[in-house]
């Protein structure tokens, strides 16, 4: 067994785990067990989501002094770079910093992934959930995959830097992704198994909280800051 397939595995277990706390108070349920441990994750990454989304701030406010700097050099790449270094170093800021949370989400939420896509509901009966008759096999409805694309279109709606600290072509690149990555995840909560679709919407919807939360908070900072 390689090590994916090792971590893989036990997320499975995870998800088998709260499945037993399900069973524990009396509601046994593969869904309230997926809905749980999504929540679960997303609370134990809001640390690193906060990093991520302050060092994207962070850049999205330097972007007008970056603009002026390629301008400025534009025949002169070397210049620019060099600019470029002493402007994220006298506003504090690491342009890669952004990435190392992301890196870190990444292979934890492509697991849990996995072991959705891979789960075994052993219980059939248990696999029902509200209007499906079981999270194994697609929502047919096209509940389940609507929610999915709008909480994924509203998701990266708050998630997305003020107009004001975006360049034009960040704006144009936001506009075109916030309209096929919904379609994507719709298209795929459509075909894939319903506790995937489940998942998505889960974990978009808990998103969107902390997002709106971050947002807040970020508000509050940059009041006091100026006040």
């Amino acid at each position: 067994m390689g090590l994916w397939d090792l971590i893989v595995g036990s997320f499975i277990s995870f998800i088998q785990f709260f499945y037993n706390i399900t069973n524990m108070i009396g509601i046994p349920n593969y869904g309230l067990a997926i809905i749980l441990i999504t929540i679960f994750i997303k609370m134990a990454l809001y640390p690193l989501t906060v990093k991520q989304m302050r060092s994207m701030r962070s850049m999205a406010e330097l972007a007008p002094k970056q603009k002026a700097i390629q301008e400025k050099h534009k025949k002169n790449p070397q210049k620019a770079q060099e600019e470029m270094m002493k402007l994220y170093k006298d506003a504090g800021v690491n342009p890669l910093s952004g990435c190392l949370p992301l890196l870190i989400q990444l292979p934890i939420l492509i697991a849990f992934y996995g072991a959705l896509l891979n789960f075994n509901y052993a219980n059939e009966a248990h696999a029902q959930f509200l209007w499906l008759d079981s999270l194994s096999v697609a929502d047919t409805t096209f509940i389940l995959p609507i929610l999915a694309a709008a909480t994924t279109y509203l998701q990266m709606k708050v998630s997305a830097p003020p107009a004001n600290l975006q360049t034009p072509q960040s704006e144009q690149m936001q506009k075109m992704m916030s309209v096929m990555m919904p379609l994507l995840i719709g298209w795929m909560a459509y075909t894939f198994p319903a506790g995937l679709a489940l998942y998505w919407v889960t974990f978009n919807t808990v998103g969107i909280l902390q997002q709106l939360y971050i947002n807040r908070s970020f508000e509050v900072q940059k009041g006091e800051g100026t006040a």
